[in-house]
């Protein structure tokens, strides 16, 4: 590493130790001193989670947010006593104009980090093309550096065409695509996300994308890996699916009820059946009436921030349901900005619920009329039960106090009662109107 540039006794006067367990620099913290390792060893965060360690002699750390004039991505502590040159950033140029030693180590560091890169991208890029999943690799401004196959097909464009273009000319609705980029890098483990595409021959499709953020060996952004699958086909056929459950299905059966002889059915009609529309107010009244319960009972914890008495209360709610009837799932409660407070669901395990605390909804669609306290959300989740995922109903309901906005209750509803036993999707939810209590 630049083992000759902290030899050089023109650093010494840059030299500094630090005790064990201290911080040297803070995630977003906006410092831009250039730091090279004396002696010790340092631990590199991302939050709370330990990502990468720093213990070879010369390592130089610190220095992208240097040149790139960036804030840092990265808390950076010391594990055991450390020595470390520490150059500020208002003595760089004049350190580099005296000592042309020091250009010259610095300049050998960072080509050798660009060229091992470089070969693990041609190294990927065979790779890649054995894949039957569409390989996107992008720098950290979002432009396309590596392309498989694969992705030529799905996309419908080039690669000579696409090398170095912005990946979000792909895409159908490229803010989506930054929503969800955004919320990749602030949780690091996100569910895949289907996003529409423009396929130049084909037309609009779906793609089932995931992605992970690239960083170095100190944490620094780098670009994104994204995997597709095109799910169009199975989105046609899940539509279709549910059109004929909802609507051929039942008129068949309706019709063979009513072929099979009048005195036979008759009873049944008269006594036993609800129509359509009887059933999805039945469902509104429930949810209303479970809504206005609910709230009565979250309120002040919620607007106290106690967890454990709204976990409490969410639980015991459900206990005393009779699960083969209820058509929910789950509930969730979800702060002013969208980000989950407290989570149950009958199918979840204490750890995955409390994983759950802390996602961001914000990248979520809130649908429904403005005139209702209500708001219809569509999205996929991955379960223990679900592993490839599956796609989820949540109807979200205002939480207020005296006028004053604390966040969302929603209820995570379970998509099969919804359409066996009363009829209506996500586009029926949304028609619901909700007055403000």
């Amino acid at each position: 590493m630049l083992d000759h540039l902290i030899n050089n006794p023109d650093m010494k006067q840059y030299q500094r130790e630090f005790e064990a367990g201290q911080i040297l620099f803070l995630e977003n913290d906006a410092s831009k001193d250039l730091y090279i390792l004396v002696s010790g060893e340092l631990d590199v965060l991302k939050g709370q989670k330990k990502i990468s360690e720093i213990r070879e002699q010369g390592a130089l750390f610190g220095e992208m947010s240097l040149f790139l004039e960036s804030r840092r991505t990265a808390t950076v502590k010391a594990r055991t006593r450390v020595k470390a040159v520490v150059i500020p950033p208002d003595r760089i140029k004049a350190i580099l104009s005296d000592s042309p030693e020091v250009v010259w180590e610095i300049s050998r560091y960072l080509a050798k980090r660009l060229d091992e890169t470089s070969q693990v991208v041609y190294g990927l890029n065979e790779f890649y093309d054995q894949l039957p999943d569409a390989v996107v690799l992008t720098d950290r401004e979002g432009k396309i550096l590596s392309w498989n196959a694969a992705a030529t097909k799905l996309y419908g464009r080039d690669w000579d065409d696409m090398r170095h273009r912005s990946v979000e000319e792909i895409y159908e609705d490229p803010e989506r695509y930054r929503e969800y980029l955004s919320e990749v890098q602030e949780r690091f483990a996100v569910q895949e996300r289907v996003l529409r595409v423009k396929h130049p021959q084909k037309g609009l499709r779906y793609i089932s994308t995931s992605m992970n953020v690239l960083y170095d060996g100190h944490h620094n952004f780098q670009g994104v890996l994204s995997i597709g699958r095109d799910v169009t086909d199975a989105r046609k056929m899940e539509r279709r699916y549910r059109r004929i459950r909802n609507w051929v299905i039942p008129l068949i059966l309706l019709a063979g009820l009513v072929a099979g002889g009048v005195f036979v059915g008759y009873p049944y009609f008269t006594k036993g059946y609800l129509p359509v529309d009887t059933k999805r107010q039945e469902l509104k009244n429930l949810l209303a009436k479970d809504f206005m319960l609910l709230r009565s009972l979250l309120i002040d914890a919620f607007e106290t921030d106690d967890r454990a008495k709204t976990g409490k209360l969410m639980r015991e709610f459900f206990e005393v349901q009779e699960t083969e009837v209820t058509p929910y799932l789950g509930l969730v409660l979800l702060n002013d900005e969208k980000r989950v407070f407290n989570a149950y669901n009958v199918e979840m395990d204490d750890e995955e619920l409390e994983d759950m605390v802390g996602n961001s909804y914000a990248g979520i669609p809130f649908q429904g009329p403005k005139d209702s306290i209500h708001r219809v959300l569509t999205l996929y989740r991955v379960s223990r039960e679900h592993p490839m995922g599956y796609r989820g109903i949540e109807v979200a309901f205002e939480m207020k106090r005296n006028g004053r906005f604390l966040g969302w209750l929603l209820f995570q509803m379970d998509t099969e009662k919804l359409e066996t036993d009363y009829g209506i999707d996500e586009e029926g939810l949304a028609l619901f109107r909700f007055k403000e209590p």
